[in-house]
């Protein structure tokens, strides 16, 4: 199986689709502890919802040009460096590098005085999660590269609102566009071929 514009246009479809999803539910989530919210009439929570959906939208087309641009990246790396563990030693250290410089970003600033030590370390389980569903379901190739794609390309895509300084503008933004992301390397082998042997591009979703 090769990768056609209508696999591509179902994948960007349902990424959109899930960022407007998972954005709806937090800012709902969120805002049913806001007091200002608990008299806000029923026109007014859905436009309130109807805002987030087409923001979350966004963060999925967002989420999907980083995919893309992850993806040219992987194939011109793998061309210019012959040996593969090379390329995959330069993903780990940029993780670990992203993991350091969010601690930087967070530390002595108006974010919560823990979230230099909890953002990095909530990032590396999850995406460690979600490379170990990846490696059950391709080869063992695929650890680092899934972290590496789920952590420095959600941060770089979050970096705008890191700025911010703001908790909830941050949460906002980052749980959407890494949901996103985890959804796109789960399925690029899916898309791509029908086993890990089947194909030679399916080497872009290791």
């Amino acid at each position: 199986m090769k990768l056609n514009l209508r696999k591509w246009m179902k994948l960007f479809g349902t990424t959109i689709i899930i960022g407007a999803i998972v954005t709806v539910i937090g800012s709902v989530c969120i805002q049913l502890f806001n007091p200002d919210f608990r008299e806000v009439e029923a026109s007014g929570w859905l436009s309130y919802i109807l805002m987030m959906a087409l923001i979350g939208m966004t963060f999925g087309a967002f989420a999907h040009m980083g995919f893309f641009a992850y993806l040219m990246l992987n194939y011109i790396a793998r061309s210019i460096f012959k040996r593969p563990y090379s390329w995959v030693a330069i993903q780990g250290f940029i993780a670990l590098f992203v993991l350091v410089e969010i601690g930087y970003w967070t530390y002595d600033t108006n974010f919560p005085d823990a979230m230099f030590w909890l953002l990095p370390l909530a990032l590396i389980f999850v995406s460690t999660l979600v490379a170990w569903m990846k490696v059950r379901q391709t080869s063992s190739g695929a650890w680092i590269p899934t972290i590496f794609f789920l952590i420095a390309i959600t941060v770089m895509e979050s970096i705008p609102v890191f700025k911010l300084g703001d908790i909830s503008s941050l949460l906002y933004q980052l749980i959407p566009i890494f949901v996103c992301n985890a959804y796109q390397i789960m399925q690029l082998h899916k898309i791509l071929a029908k086993s890990p042997e089947a194909s030679p591009v399916v080497k872009l979703a290791k």
